[in-house]
């Protein structure tokens, strides 16, 4: 593992950023406790901030692992998610060849682990989405990615979000 690649922090200071690109291109970006970590994704994968939704909204509402895959032809990176006791654990493992599963792991990378509270990580990850909806809209998210912004799984995130602030959790 990298020198400083596991962090534990009961309150991080974290920003996160989705950054589009040309059409099909985005970069997932999270500063935490000094820490720059960039995730690339491609049209190979336009399900990735959808799904990245649902694996929040699915921590929020108590389940206790999920990933996300973030396709960079013809490498990539999963990010997953193990969550107890209010705290999520994150592991960013990069992989230099996604289409060939046989050598996943035989190649794989920890870029970064951590742990920190599911909430403080959600909120982050709301901010995130809200400011690219700000920059973009969804007419120039469509434009810029290629694809429909996931309003669905925004919508069910925000619902996820409201009742985990409220109490409404098992996380």
């Amino acid at each position: 593992m990298p020198n400083g690649a596991y962090q534990v922090s009961e309150e991080p200071r974290q920003r996160m950023h989705w950054q589009l690109g040309g059409s099909g291109w985005a970069e997932w970006l999270w500063s935490i406790e000094g820490s720059e970590q960039r995730v690339v994704a491609s049209y190979v994968g336009p399900e990735v901030l959808g799904s990245f939704m649902g694996v929040v909204r699915d921590l929020l509402s108590g389940a206790r692992s999920g990933f996300v895959t973030f396709f960079d032809e013809p490498g990539g990176a999963r990010v997953f998610f193990n969550q107890t006791e209010g705290q999520v654990f994150v592991q960013i493992v990069g992989y230099p060849h996604l289409s060939e599963p046989q050598s996943w792991w035989k190649a794989a990378d920890l870029l970064w682990a951590g742990r920190l509270p599911t909430a403080r990580f959600a909120d982050a990850f709301m901010a995130m989405v809200d400011e690219l909806l700000d920059r973009y809209g969804t007419a120039g998210y469509r434009k810029r990615w290629g694809h429909d912004f996931p309003a669905e799984e925004w919508t069910a995130l925000h619902t996820a979000h409201r009742l985990a602030s409220h109490g409404g959790t098992n996380a």
